[in-house]
């Protein structure tokens, strides 16, 4: 509770300072060595950084070393049917001779790194650590230091201005006794602590430089260690089976070499191509027949969607309209004038009573189906959904093996009639 009063009492006197309105005392010395200490703040911290990332990064960079040997001898390996690849593959004989070598190796080289890296861990790592425990020790003396300066700077600027008033109070003169003890106790305690920091912040920065120093020289050949463990490793697995004197250039001038049009017959392939929209494709056969609607997809696209069809509902027509229904009965006959004797006057007869208004035709009800199962959409055109969403049946068929047209959260698509139930 103390604290948080000094604090409240110091903010004002720091604010002005802050802004220049009120003038800070300095000691050029003490600024000196808190520049000095603050570089070795930052040097720490920096070299705390560095290691834990060197030492990730090795990690990462034998374990995704082993994994490429793993899946590399995997696809390099023949299948259960398969036997004589060499044979059949002459080209590839010396890489599948030593796929299986090159993951052992891999594997033997993490293992011998992770005792480096522990090392690293524990006679870098470990002691910067302690060593920042340290610092922030120092570093709170420096902070108590500053507001034992803002405590005399701000006592010192009251009572200077009390003692310059001319004419004073008696209330002025209680404040300006209890400003003279306040002002000599800020005194002294600024003058202890300062006079402490000038004294021990030289021997500490002494031996901060000879603490660290030997720590980066630690590092340093802590990291080339790990090379050459690496470099010995590779070099003992590629003896008598690689030639490692082939320069960068070279070897990726023979590896465009040796792959030839590989590259232009995988992308010639039918698989790769990218897949026709379903809705696209509905268009067009609705165009190609003549607006006759036709929702069905192909057999290659059926073949590639999680939805089970039969074979031969590969293609589905809709049925052509009924006929509209014929007339209820025989037209009237012709109208014909009345004969001349006849004694009923055609005035006196009544008008025919008007026809009754057509009655409008009822819109047609809205259809909604819920989804059974997930649908993923597997080209442009499909409406994809999750199981329990209700759907608004744009347009649908007779059969559910069919592609239905529906309508999801203002996206409207074609999905399978199989994957959903009528409300």
């Amino acid at each position: 509770m103390k604290g948080i009063q000094k604090a409240f009492a110091r903010t004002p006197h720091m604010l002005s300072s802050k802004v220049g309105m009120t003038k800070k005392s300095n000691d050029p010395e003490f600024d000196d060595y808190h520049r000095r200490f603050e570089s070795i703040e930052k040097a720490t911290e920096k070299l705390l950084k560095d290691s834990k990332a060197y030492t990730d990064s090795v990690t990462n960079l034998f374990t995704h070393g082993a994994d490429f040997a793993t899946h590399f001898s995997a696809i390099f390996h023949p299948l259960g049917s398969e036997y004589g690849l060499e044979s059949k593959h002459p080209e590839a004989e010396h890489t599948i001779a030593n796929v299986d070598g090159y993951t052992a190796a891999m594997e033997e080289l993490k293992a011998s790194v992770v005792p480096e890296l522990e090392l690293i861990e524990s006679r870098i790592v470990g002691p910067i650590k302690e060593f920042q425990g340290i610092l922030k020790a120092i570093r709170k003396s420096i902070t108590k230091r500053e507001h034992k300066l803002m405590d005399y700077d701000r006592f010192n600027k009251s009572l200077t201005k009390l003692r310059d008033k001319k004419e004073k109070t008696l209330n002025d003169e209680k404040n300006l006794f209890k400003l003279e003890q306040d002002f000599e106790i800020a005194s002294t305690e600024y003058d202890y602590i300062n006079t402490a920091m000038k004294n021990e912040l030289p021997r500490f920065l002494v031996q901060a430089t000879q603490f660290i120093d030997p720590l980066f020289h630690s590092f340093y050949y802590m990291q080339l260690n790990i090379f050459y463990i690496m470099l010995e490793k590779l070099n003992g697995f590629a003896e008598g089976k690689f030639d490692t004197s082939v320069p960068a250039a070279q070897i990726a001038s023979d590896f465009e070499e040796r792959r030839g049009d590989a590259l232009e017959r995988i992308e010639a392939l039918s698989i790769t191509k990218r897949l026709i929209s379903t809705a696209r494709m509905v268009q067009t056969q609705r165009a190609a027949s003549g607006g006759t609607p036709s929702i069905g997809r192909s057999s290659t696209l059926s073949s590639t969607s999680s939805v089970a069809r039969s074979p031969s509902a590969s293609t589905f027509s809709k049925k052509a309209p009924p006929p509209p229904p014929s007339a209820g009965g025989a037209p009237p006959p012709p109208y014909s004038p009345p004969a001349s004797n006849s004694h009923v006057s055609v005035a006196a007869k009544k008008a025919p009573p008007p026809p009754p208004p057509l009655k409008p035709k009822p819109k047609p009800a809205v259809q909604y189906v819920v989804a059974l199962y997930d649908f993923a959409a597997q080209a442009d055109g499909d409406l994809d959904f999750k199981a329990g969403d209700r759907i608004e049946v744009v347009e649908r068929t007779e059969s559910t093996e069919d592609w239905w047209t529906g309508r999801l959260n203002g996206r409207t698509g074609v999905f399978p009639g199989n994957y959903v139930q009528d409300t």
